[in-house]
This record gives C-alpha cells, structure tokens and sequence, in this order.
C-alpha cells in the first residue's frame, strides 16, 4: 500500500523554479525534505527531527543559490 502524507509544507522557492517541500509522515524517519525543478529530484533526504531537516533545507538553499546565481562577467 502506498504510504499517505501527514502534510506538505513548501519551505522555499528560487527564481529557476527549484521548489524545497517538507514531507511530514507517520514513520520514522518522519520528515523528508526535497528540492525540486520542473519534474527532476535535485536533492532529497529524510530526517528523524524536523528542526534538523530545516537547518538542512537552508543549507541546501545557500548552496543552490551560489551555484545556480549568475555571476557578473569580468571586466575586459
């Protein structure tokens, strides 16, 4: 049987359409977190204590947003 969610809670969004949810569900570990763009997982793990997976959600947020944050070119 499939397993059913207690609740979705979209943490953040970045402005190339990454969206970060927070999966709350009845077994342990209880709390999944995942980045996703457009239909692609670009990260996800699960958790035992939501506070951790929200520390993690904004570490994931900071890393992305250097990543994928166009930089200035150089001068010439």
């Amino acid at each position: 049987m499939p397993w059913e969610p207690v609740s979705v809670e979209q943490l953040w969004s970045m402005a190339d359409g990454a969206v970060c949810l927070l999966v709350e569900r009845d077994e342990a570990p209880r709390f999944e977190i995942c980045v996703v763009r457009d239909e692609y997982v670009v990260r996800q793990n699960r958790l035992y204590a939501r506070g951790s997976a929200l520390m993690l959600a904004e570490t994931w947020r900071s890393n992305l947003s250097r990543v994928f944050t166009p930089r200035p070119s150089a001068p010439r």
